[in-house]
């Protein structure tokens, strides 16, 4: 398994946006939320972009006011392409991981870890 963490301090307007140091490629597996000092109320979108032009929202915490450990999902599908329920997948991983982060309070701290399968 590997990981990468995302972390920062957010802006005066309580702003922050950390991109990954390297793209990555796998399945993403579990994101660790790291809230050091962010203002409560503070919305976190986890994205990747990827080289291709599509980019994936990963995660979206919000009013996120604690520390805490997601496991974001997809629905599966049939080879049909119609979803199926409630068989749930890892997500894929494919580009440049990126942390935004809105009202997070002037000089909030906290960020992410991502843990992914290669």
């Amino acid at each position: 398994m590997k990981k990468m963490r995302l972390y920062g301090t957010a802006a005066a307007d309580g702003s922050l946006t950390v991109n990954g140091e390297r793209s990555i490629s796998g399945l993403l597996v579990a994101v660790k939320y790291l809230d050091t000092s962010f203002a409560v109320g503070a919305d976190i979108v986890i994205s990747c972009q990827g080289a291709d032009g599509v980019n994936t929202n990963l995660l979206t915490i919000t009013n996120g006011d604690a520390s805490a450990i997601y496991y974001p999902r997809v629905a599966a599908h049939t080879i049909a392409g119609v979803a199926e329920t409630p068989v749930d997948q890892y997500q894929l991983l494919e580009g440049t991981p990126r942390m935004v982060v809105a009202a997070g309070g002037n000089g909030g701290v906290g960020g992410v870890i991502l843990y992914w399968l290669e």
